[in-house]
C-alpha cells in the first residue's frame, strides 16, 4: 500500500522540477502531465495538507496546473482538480493566507 509521505514527496518533486520557463512546448506538456498523475493519486484526504505545505509561489504555480488540467481533462481529473482547486481557495481566502501573504505596502 501507497503511504501519504509518497505522494507528498512526488507533489513537491513535480512543483521544484515544473519547466516554468521552459520555451519548449513539449517539456511543458510532459510535466504537466506528470503534475496532473501526481494530483489525481491523492486521496481527499490528503489535499489540504499538501496545499497547506506550499508558499505562495508554489500555490501560484499548484493553480496554473490545475487550470491546465481542467483544459484537457482526463478520465476523473476534473473531480479531483476541482477539490485541489477549492482547497487552494480555502488556503487563499482564509487564516494561512495571513501567514503565507506580506502586508500590501504603500508607495
Amino acid at each position: 500500500p501507497r503511504r501519504t509521505g509518497d505522494a507528498l514527496r512526488a507533489f513537491h518533486t513535480a512543483i521544484r522540477s515544473s519547466p516554468a520557463n521552459a520555451k519548449s512546448q513539449a517539456m511543458k506538456e510532459q510535466a504537466q502531465g506528470t503534475m496532473l498523475k501526481v494530483l489525481t493519486s491523492f486521496k481527499s484526504s490528503e489535499i489540504e495538507q499538501a496545499v497547506n505545505s506550499l508558499d505562495r509561489n508554489g500555490v501560484d504555480l499548484l493553480m496554473k496546473y490545475i487550470y491546465k488540467g481542467f483544459e484537457k481533462p482526463t478520465e476523473n481529473s476534473s473531480a479531483i482538480l476541482l477539490q485541489w482547486h477549492e482547497k487552494v481557495r480555502v488556503w487563499c481566502s482564509v487564516g494561512s493566507a495571513t501567514l503565507h501573504r506580506a502586508p500590501a505596502r504603500a508607495a
